[in-house]
């Protein structure tokens, strides 16, 4: 019984591993998957969304030093790896960016609005 227990303790780990994602957040304003857009938002907000999942980070220098910083990577012959720009959008994860840079998150739609109309047909005569 031990012996079965050691398989799926060391299963577990090694199956995890295999499915999670295998690669860090890209940061917006470094040279090498620099996007404007994301970057300015990122130094704005400090902080970026990257695969829906947003991560906090200061930046100590304004916008237009990540642009200039980029642009001389490549004046250099800096390799480039483009990053799919939905990449760097909080809507991965279900919600979406207001103004005030907090998220918001939907409701069950027009499914929960039927079942809330219809509760009272469900409820006990009390």
């Amino acid at each position: 019984m031990k012996r079965s227990s050691t398989i799926v303790l060391t299963l577990v780990p090694a199956f995890a591993a295999a499915c999670g994602p295998s690669s860090q957040p890209l940061d917006p304003c470094l040279p090498q998957n620099y996007a404007a857009a994301a970057c300015e938002y990122a130094v704005q907000n400090r902080g970026y969304y990257y695969g829906g999942a947003w991560y906090p980070h200061v930046y100590t220098q304004p916008f237009f030093f990540y642009n200039n910083a980029y642009t001389g990577y490549v004046a250099r012959g800096g390799r480039v790896m483009p990053v799919e720009a939905g990449r760097y959008s909080p809507s991965l994860a279900g919600g979406s960016a207001t103004a005030g840079g907090t998220t918001t998150r939907g409701g069950f739609g027009s499914s929960g609005a039927a079942r809330a109309s219809a509760g009272s047909r469900f409820s006990s005569g009390g």
